[in-house]
């Protein structure tokens, strides 16, 4: 099974649609180690959930976790992600060589950036979903 990495805008943008692939983000084993070279926040410290949907999650595991005992739902603004995003592609750009990976990640990068772009016109925060 493979993960994919998403963007859950906090509002629906009419006539817009959010939806990017992800799906080398979210096998990426190297991706903190580029956000950490790259000198930017990691894409997974976007990462939330609502606390419902984590609580139901859990359950769907065989793991019974109080919904108020989870983290509340965080909302991040879209210019945190596109400095995250963009400090990616280009640390990416400048050694794609030596990443096997390098071009898939790219265009997922692109995507999100793309996405985040639209959402920052918009006014409207984000946070990461994974999808199993």
């Amino acid at each position: 099974m493979s993960a994919a990495l998403y963007i859950i805008p906090e509002r629906a943008i009419d006539g817009f649609d959010p939806g990017v692939n992800g799906k080398a983000l979210g096998r990426s084993t190297t991706l903190d180690r580029l956000a950490k070279q790259a000198g930017v926040k990691s894409l997974m410290e976007f990462f939330s959930q609502d606390p419902e949907e984590a609580a139901a999650f859990l359950e769907d595991q065989g793991v019974e976790y109080p919904t108020d005992e989870l983290p509340a739902e965080q909302w991040f603004t879209p210019e945190e992600g596109l400095a995250t995003v963009r400090g990616l592609l280009g640390h990416l750009a400048g050694q794609p060589d030596s990443i096997r990976e390098a071009a898939a990640l790219a265009d997922d990068l692109r995507e999100f950036e793309a996405v985040l772009s639209r959402l920052a016109v918009e006014g409207v925060r984000w946070h990461l979903a994974v999808d199993f």
